[in-house]
């Protein structure tokens, strides 16, 4: 059989062909099959800051205070640039076959070992603060033996003749210096609405001339908290107990009296819906119920002391207050006083240890957000308890008082002299 002839000039081409082809394996095999300026390289891993973490896909909570989050400037300035940790380098199949292997003993032993979900703590092998747990055993016992020492017994028509009117009811807040302004607004609403009333301004931080001029107002007295003379535990915690004081002072100095807080005015005469929602039981608050439970925003050391059905109250919405109408009878000392009076006295109560106001959780979360409220969280806790969580009860929305404004009305308020004034 007669052979295919090929001419010199095929040759030549076959052979350039072959040596082209060749000369590009060789680069292929060097190169990793990339060439340095090839877009689809992965250069990525070549320098620190380019490396960044897998997302996880979980539904975590959202944390609080998202204008604190680092700024890539700040973050650019703590990173390490240097060599690129042996953990982020490209594993061989070899490696990556004994890292699995590694997992599965890891997983192996994990078994054996306590359980991981416990929390753990340097010096507590079992997640218990047993010094801590003991100090708070004490601390209940002697908080139950003040509250077994304020019981009072119950009478339970006491409510039927109650028949005060609007002018029989004093009405009280506290003032310091930053909200002097503020409460000189409050005395001129109290005195345009409620002519007759008294007005009681209970001083947490006021100057001597700031008390001097509102004594000289009509209706209105300056009443001492008496912080000189309070022990060290609970003047160093004055921001936070202050008002369960006050409330106790309030009691003990009136009959009826109505509450409100400090930086706020009344602009509306409707008082009386207030005043008898509070005949149901004593007291009434007026405010806004906010959208998360008090189980969120409350240390739960605290419902060791306040006997809290944790079941119920994550279904009650938790309420600030601006407003309470209250009444010096047994029946709200007993119920609600005595427990928050103790509670105040009591630090491991009102400021469990660890207690914070800022909260790790979203306030939309129904886990609880390690923070605390304090005298408010007490105030709720309390409250639902007495009417079984039924803030029906207890809770009216405030539509009568509104914020200070920022007018000055030193020049309206209306001033009395020594001899008309009446002593509260």
């Amino acid at each position: 059989m007669m052979g295919r002839s090929f001419s010199p000039k095929t040759v030549v081409n076959y052979a350039a062909l072959g040596f082209l082809v060749l000369l590009g394996y060789k680069i292929f095999l060097s190169g990793n099959g990339k060439d340095t300026k090839d877009p689809f390289r992965d250069t990525k891993l070549s320098h620190p800051k380019n490396i960044h973490g897998r997302s996880d896909h979980e539904d975590g909570a959202v944390l609080p205070g998202a204008e604190h989050l680092e700024q890539k400037a700040d973050v650019d300035k703590e990173i390490d640039v240097g060599d690129i940790p042996k953990d982020l380098e490209k594993k061989s199949g070899e490696d990556k076959l004994q890292e699995k292997e590694k997992e599965f003993i890891q997983k192996d032993l994990q078994k054996t070992e306590k359980p991981q979900h416990k929390p753990k703590k340097e010096f507590f092998e079992d997640g218990v603060d047993w010094e801590l747990e003991k100090e708070m055993a004490k601390k209940r016992s002697e908080f139950f033996k003040a509250v077994r020492a304020r019981e009072q017994p119950i009478e339970e028509h006491e409510f039927k003749n109650m028949h005060e009117s609007d002018d029989h009811f004093a009405f009280v807040t506290a003032a310091s210096h930053s909200t002097y302004l503020a409460v000189l607004q409050f005395v001129y609403s109290v005195q345009y609405f409620y002519p007759e009333s008294k007005i009681a301004i209970y001083d947490i931080g006021l100057t001597s001339d700031e008390r001097q001029f509102i004594d000289s107002l009509c209706g209105a007295e300056v009443v001492s908290m008496w912080l000189h003379v309070w022990p060290e535990s609970l003047y160093k915690n004055r921001h936070i107990v202050w008002r369960p004081l006050l409330l106790q002072f309030a009691t003990a100095k009136f009959g009826h009296f109505i509450y409100v807080e400090p930086g706020r005015f009344i602009y509306k005469q409707s008082i009386k819906e207030y005043i008898q929602h509070s005949r149901m039981h004593g007291l009434t608050i007026g405010g806004k119920q906010l959208k998360y439970s008090s189980f969120v925003v409350t240390s739960p050391h605290m419902y060791s002391f306040l006997g809290t059905d944790e079941k119920k109250l994550k279904k009650v919405p938790h309420f600030d207050f601006t407003l309470i109408v209250m009444h010096s009878t047994k029946r709200v000392n007993n119920f609600f006083m005595r427990y928050l009076v103790s509670c105040t006295l009591e630090e491991y109560c009102i400021a469990p240890p660890g207690a914070q106001s800022k909260c790790d959780l979203h306030l939309g979360n129904k886990r609880y957000g390690n923070c605390h409220r304090y005298d408010e969280s007490a105030i709720n806790l309390i409250l639902n308890k007495w009417h079984d969580y039924k803030p029906k009860e207890y809770l009216m929305k405030d539509v009568i008082t509104k914020y200070h404004d920022g007018k000055d009305m030193s020049k309206k308020v209306k001033v009395c002299n020594a001899s008309e004034k009446v002593e509260i």
